[in-house]
């Protein structure tokens, strides 16, 4: 019997047949997986001004279904960024009502000053707000050329557009080297080289959902 145009189907009881043929759901599975990002590619589907993007690393350039990358690392940031087509996961983990911590290790042009990373430690105010809850930690010196630079550890609960560059630049420090190497509970392995990814075990997303509120 011919139907009127807009009828709704219901694709856990209704099959869909054109012309004798059974329409098959073509829907990919789900996918979690962690990508070593690699410096000086953008976290886009669009290269800009001749930059490449993560989706032509050869890794995923033959990729034929969505990921959506959750939040995004700057060009010059490297290191963990985890890609999904799961949707509600996905924007789950970026909104800031999670307040899922973010960890990076930072080469700065010099060492804080112990007041600085006082301040740093209790929140200060950049043009889009202030910021809370950022754990800082020295872990060491590093010549860089004609100067000595320091290697940090911090971590943060928000996902702002370069918001761990923009906490050092408030100092007039510039960030030589910026590495994510967590996300939640999850860790960049040693042994995942810059732009390649791997899939993430059934604990590491049963934890992130969990972090979430998801089940």
């Amino acid at each position: 019997m011919t139907k009127e145009l807009g009828t709704k189907i219901d694709p856990s009881q209704d099959q869909v047949v054109v012309d004798g043929r059974l329409i098959q759901d073509t829907e990919p599975p789900r996918v979690y997986w962690m990508l070593h990002k690699p410096d000086m590619h953008l976290t886009s589907r669009t290269p800009e001004d001749g930059k490449p993007t993560i989706f032509q690393l050869p890794s995923l350039k033959s990729i034929k279904f969505l990921l959506y990358p959750v939040g995004r690392l700057d060009f010059r940031t490297e290191g963990l960024l985890l890609l999904s087509n799961d949707g509600e996961l996905v924007h789950r983990l970026t909104h800031p009502r999670y307040k899922v911590p973010r960890t990076y290790q930072v080469l700065a042009g010099r060492r804080l000053t112990a007041e600085e990373e006082a301040k740093l430690r209790r929140g200060i105010e950049l043009e889009d707000g202030p910021t809370q809850g950022i754990e800082l930690q020295f872990m060491q010196s590093r010549e860089l050329g004609q100067s000595r630079g320091a290697w940090y550890l911090i971590t943060v609960k928000e996902g702002r557009n370069r918001l761990v560059r923009r906490l050092f630049e408030s100092f007039d420090i510039k960030v030589v080297r910026l590495i994510r190497i967590s996300y939640g509970d999850i860790t960049l392995p040693d042994d995942l080289r810059a732009g390649e990814y791997k899939q993430l075990t059934s604990q590491d997303i049963q934890q992130l959902k969990q972090q979430v509120g998801l089940k």
